[in-house]
């Protein structure tokens, strides 16, 4: 089976319009979570404290978020698999394992997906290559956002569809439950309330907005040299957006030298330390960000002011600094990673275009975890190849990322 994905190259034609002040809230206590396009401003302001796990609604994806930046806690039962589900009651919370919660890196990783042993276990479930279905092979002990404790199974994902078990620790409340996340499709996500036994559709349509201002979790540093998981208030990008930092800038309002930065996938790219705090919260001010939207106009974002939990208001300056102008896709450029799926020791092949010797390109290589395991520049303009063997991997499923110019795509790729 080959895969196409097409990498579009943009040719950018410099427009300079005024900059625009803007201010989103996110409610006093951040209660809320907004949803941002830089294109058309704000298009939706939502509780964020309504829901305890979302779903993927991608047919490829397995991955289950938390909503750990507002306070659920997701820990998997170690004392046995889901044969030992009537065993578990209030005394396994004195013997909770490790707190999983979501990476803030990319949207493929939550907190579920943290449990994965490698292979083709996602976490929660094993993929079976005949039936393409993932079976849940997991117990997981819960603290939802209304502070309850919960024992959760996630039985299955078939057809795009994930049914779901959940109780009590004593068995009480007892729920089977389908999430059709395939009627979801033009979202990233559908949102699941385990208290009100409800299925959310709180987010907008994923081609519709760029960032998203909202709590989520974070290794923070500490005084002593470490890293804890920590709830921050900051931004995490959409998928298919890129965003550059600037920093070290004297006057970041009128800045617009992007090419001189790099564009990243990684979604927490403009984050949470655009600001510290030394009684009350102080705005970086040598700071901008580049934001590389899906019609490939780059913006800059620049961050002006912050109010804290008392009122959740986050002030900024945004301003169009290119526009683009796109070639007919067949004229520029095709992405192609084949065979897919591999045989263990088969070379993966890049078919990829690079337009100029002015272009950069890399190719990388990440597990389940999202660890980088392997990474190579691209070289050479025009059409040509790039191998990836693949005999010192494990058999599982692997993502590959092209970064050309910018301009990112990754497919998922299945070695037997």
């Amino acid at each position: 089976m080959i895969k196409h994905t097409t990498l579009i190259i943009a040719i950018f034609i410099s427009t300079i319009l005024i900059g625009q002040n803007n201010q989103i809230s996110l409610n006093p206590g951040y209660v809320k979570q907004s949803f941002y396009s830089m294109q058309n401003g704000e298009i939706l302001n939502i509780s964020n404290e309504d829901w305890d796990i979302a779903f993927s609604t991608d047919a490829f994806s397995s991955t289950i978020r938390t909503n750990d930046g507002k306070g659920v806690e997701l820990y998997v039962y170690s004392s046995g698999d889901t044969s030992a589900w009537n065993n578990i009651n209030s005394n396994d919370l004195n013997n909770l394992t490790e707190f999983m919660y979501n990476t803030d890196t990319s949207w493929e990783y939550g907190a579920f997906d943290i449990n994965q042993t490698g292979g083709f276990d996602y976490g929660w479930g094993v993929y079976n290559l005949q039936t393409h279905h993932i079976i849940g092979d997991s117990i997981f002990i819960i603290k939802t956002i209304n502070s309850s404790w919960k024992k959760l199974w996630v039985r299955s994902k078939i057809s795009g569809d994930y049914d779901i078990q959940y109780a009590n620790l004593d068995g009480s409340n007892l729920v089977n439950t389908t999430i059709e996340a395939s009627n979801y499709i033009a979202k990233n996500f559908v949102y699941y309330s385990l208290n009100d036994e409800l299925v959310i559709d709180r987010e907008p349509d994923k081609d519709d907005w760029d960032i998203t201002f909202t709590k989520y979790m974070t290794l923070y540093p500490t005084t002593q040299g470490t890293s804890l998981p920590y709830s921050v208030t900051g931004v995490l990008q959409n998928n298919g957006i890129v965003v550059a930092e600037a920093d070290n800038i004297s006057t970041p309002l009128a800045y617009t030298n992007y090419s001189a930065h790099t564009f990243s996938n990684l979604i927490n790219t403009i984050g949470f330390d655009w600001k510290v705090f030394q009684g009350s919260y102080i705005i970086i001010d040598n700071l901008c960000y580049f934001i590389r939207d899906k019609s490939n106009n780059i913006w800059r974002l620049t961050f002006t002011d912050f109010d804290g939990t008392t009122t959740g208001n986050i002030e900024f300056n945004t301003e169009l600094i290119s526009s683009t102008n796109i070639k007919e896709l067949s004229e520029i450029s095709n992405l192609q990673a084949y065979p897919n799926p591999a045989n263990l020791g088969e070379d993966i092949q890049i078919k990829y275009k690079l337009l100029s010797n002015q272009s950069h390109g890399f190719v990388k290589l990440y597990d389940l975890t999202g660890r980088e395991i392997y990474s190579e520049e691209l070289k050479n303009n025009g059409l040509t190849h790039h191998n990836i063997g693949t005999e010192s991997l494990n058999r599982g499923v692997y993502f590959v990322s092209i970064n050309i110019d910018g301009i990112v795509k990754t497919d998922r790729i299945i070695i037997y």
